[in-house]
C-alpha cells in the first residue's frame, strides 16, 4: 500500500489516472518495464571520443559567422525593410567568397517581374550578363501554385541541387496556418532536417507584426527558437536600413547598414549622421548663462534641473551635449560660459568670461 500511496503522490506510472492505480496496473507497469521497446537509442547517444567539426562558415560579418552548412536561420522585420535587398547582398557576399558554391531562393510573395529583378540585382552585383542563367544561382517563382505544391518544389530542389545557401522567401506560405501548432513544427522539422541531410545552410523570411518586433504567428516563434541566427532589419531613414543580431547562438556581429546605391543596387554603407537638434539646447543655456556669466559644473546643473524640472543624470546629459556641440565652453579655470552668447564680443571686452 505504500507503494501505491508514494504512484499516487506523483499521478501513477505511464501516466495512469491516480484513480487507476491498483495492483494489475502496477504488475502491468512492472512486465512492460521488464520488456521495453526495441528502440535503438544508441544512435541518440552523442559519443564523446568522437571529433565532431565546427560548421563552416558561408556568410559572416567582420569575421562572426552568421549562416553555416547543416543549420537554418531568418532574416526578420516589417514590410519594406529592405529584406530582399539583404537577402542579394548576403548571396552575392557569397558566391564571391566561394567559387564552386551555388544559391537557391524561393520567392513566394512577389510577382514575377519583381522576382526577375530581384535575380537580375544579384547578378549584377556579381557582374554577370544579367540577361544570361547561371547555375550557380537558381531562383524559383512560386507565387501563383498552392501551399502543397510549394512545399513539395522547396524539398525537391533542395534534395536534387544540393545547395550550399537556401533563401526562403517567404516561409508562411509553404503552410497553411500560421498558427497551427502542428503544422508549424512539421515545417521547423522539415528545414532542420534539409539542412542536416543536404549539409546547407536555409535562411528563412519572416515577417514581423505591424505594431511590434515580435514575428508573425506561431511559425515565427517556432522558427527563432531553432533558428542559428535571428537577423533583423529596419529602416533608418531615407533610403538606409540597420541591420542587426536580434540573437546568435555564437558571438553577435557588429550591427551594420545597407542602402541602395545610385543604380539600383543593395551596398554595405555607413550610418546616415542625423542632424542634431541644437536650437533647444542653445536656448537653454543662452537663458542660464547671460552674457559675462560663469558657473561651476555643480551650479550649472542645478539650474537645469530647477529650470527644466529634470533630475540630475538627464541634466548632466544635458550638459554633456552642449559641450560636445561647442554650445557651451568650460574656460581655463573650470567656469562655464555660453559660447552662443560671447562669441561676438570683442577679446579686450571687460565682460568676457575668461
Amino acid at each position: 500500500m505504500a507503494r501505491i500511496n508514494a504512484l499516487e503522490t506523483f499521478g501513477g506510472i505511464n501516466n495512469h489516472p491516480p484513480s487507476q492505480i491498483t495492483p494489475e496496473a502496477i504488475k502491468a507497469d512492472a512486465t512492460s518495464l521488464q520488456n521495453p521497446p526495441s528502440i535503438d537509442f544508441d544512435k541518440y547517444l552523442i559519443d564523446l571520443s568522437d571529433e565532431v567539426p565546427e560548421p563552416i562558415p558561408l556568410v559572416s560579418i567582420s569575421g562572426d559567422p552568421l549562416f553555416t552548412r547543416g543549420n537554418i536561420s531568418c532574416i526578420t522585420g516589417k514590410a519594406k525593410s529592405r529584406k530582399s535587398s539583404l537577402t542579394a547582398l548576403f548571396a552575392s557576399q557569397f558566391l564571391n567568397a566561394d567559387e564552386d558554391g551555388n544559391v537557391v531562393i524561393f520567392d513566394t510573395e512577389q510577382n514575377l517581374y519583381y522576382v526577375h529583378k530581384t535575380a537580375r540585382r544579384i547578378h549584377r552585383l556579381m557582374e554577370w550578363d544579367e540577361k544570361q542563367n547561371d547555375d550557380r544561382l537558381r531562383v524559383f517563382f512560386l507565387r501563383e501554385e498552392t501551399t502543397e505544391m510549394r512545399l513539395e518544389v522547396f524539398k525537391e530542389v533542395i534534395l536534387r541541387l544540393r545547395p550550399a545557401l537556401v533563401f526562403l522567401d517567404g516561409v508562411r506560405d509553404i503552410l497553411k496556418s500560421i498558427n497551427n501548432e502542428e503544422e508549424c513544427s512539421a515545417i521547423i522539422n522539415i528545414l532542420l532536417n534539409l539542412s542536416s541531410a543536404t549539409d546547407c545552410h536555409i535562411c528563412a523570411i519572416i515577417h514581423e507584426n505591424p505594431s511590434s518586433d515580435k514575428e508573425r504567428g506561431w511559425i515565427g516563434t517556432e522558427i527563432v527558437n531553432k533558428s542559428e541566427t535571428v537577423v533583423s532589419v529596419a529602416p533608418d531613414g531615407d533610403n538606409i536600413s540597420v541591420v542587426s543580431p536580434k540573437f546568435c547562438k555564437g558571438k553577435p556581429f557588429e550591427k551594420f547598414y545597407i542602402r541602395t546605391d545610385a543604380n539600383g543596387l543593395p551596398e554595405y554603407c555607413d550610418p546616415k549622421v542625423k542632424p542634431k537638434n541644437t536650437k533647444k539646447l542653445t536656448s537653454l543655456f543662452s537663458e542660464i548663462l547671460p552674457t559675462g556669466v560663469t558657473l561651476s559644473y555643480g551650479d550649472l546643473r542645478s539650474k537645469i534641473m530647477d529650470k527644466r524640472k529634470i533630475v540630475d543624470k538627464s541634466a548632466e546629459k544635458n550638459i554633456q551635449n552642449a559641450i560636445e556641440q561647442s554650445i557651451i565652453i568650460k574656460n581655463n579655470v573650470g567656469l562655464y560660459y555660453s559660447a552662443e552668447i560671447n562669441k561676438n564680443l570683442s577679446i579686450d571686452d571687460e565682460s568676457l568670461p575668461f
